[in-house]
């Protein structure tokens, strides 16, 4: 038998026990994210199609279900920009942020979460067009959104994609990166 061998299983257990360390832990959370969001809509019969950073901060809940999964529930305040687009002789920026609720079905593999998420938002978009022209809407409408994780500890970094179902706009999504912290 050779003379490595306890010690490479060794090693091994090792590592496998602090991965399984490194779940993240049931309660409470915080964070914050940024990333780009993209609005789609149709503005005096053309097509508006514009980017711009948005930013997001959220708290939540994650609960210990089974040891398969986790659920947890989160709140956040999102602020998708303002993308802004030349249509024919006029600038069109529009502006959409609001606080959003929702619930999360998450798969931890060891420092690895995969995760689904379901909610609503409670929108406000305001649409300005040169000329001073503009209007405002609001309203509540639901998202959906999948996303993974890294749980360093009480430190955990994020990359999800959500997608927004705003009344009257054909399409508002969000990829960010989001860093939290467990406590």
């Amino acid at each position: 038998m050779n003379r490595r061998f306890p010690v490479i299983l060794a090693a091994a257990l090792f590592c496998l026990f602090r991965v399984a360390q490194l779940h993240a832990a049931e309660g409470l959370y915080i964070g914050a994210a940024i990333g780009q969001a993209g609005i789609k809509d149709n503005v005096n019969t053309e097509n508006f199609d514009s980017n711009d950073a948005a930013y997001k901060a959220f708290v939540g809940w994650r609960f210990k279900v089974l040891p398969v999964f986790d659920l947890a529930i989160e709140g956040a305040y999102t602020d998708f920009g303002k993308p802004s687009q030349t249509l024919g002789a006029q600038r069109v920026e529009t502006s959409i942020n609001g606080p959003s609720i929702a619930g999360l079905a998450i798969l931890p593999l060891g420092p690895f979460d995969l995760y689904g998420k379901l909610g609503g938002i409670n929108w406000n978009v305001d649409t300005t067009t040169t000329g001073n022209a503009s209007s405002n809407r609001s309203g509540s409408d639901p998202f959906y959104g999948l996303g993974v994780g890294l749980n360093l500890g009480p430190l955990g970094l994020r990359a999800e994609y959500e997608r927004f179902q705003i009344k009257d706009v054909d399409r508002v999504d969000l990829f960010s990166l989001s860093a939290l912290f467990q406590f």
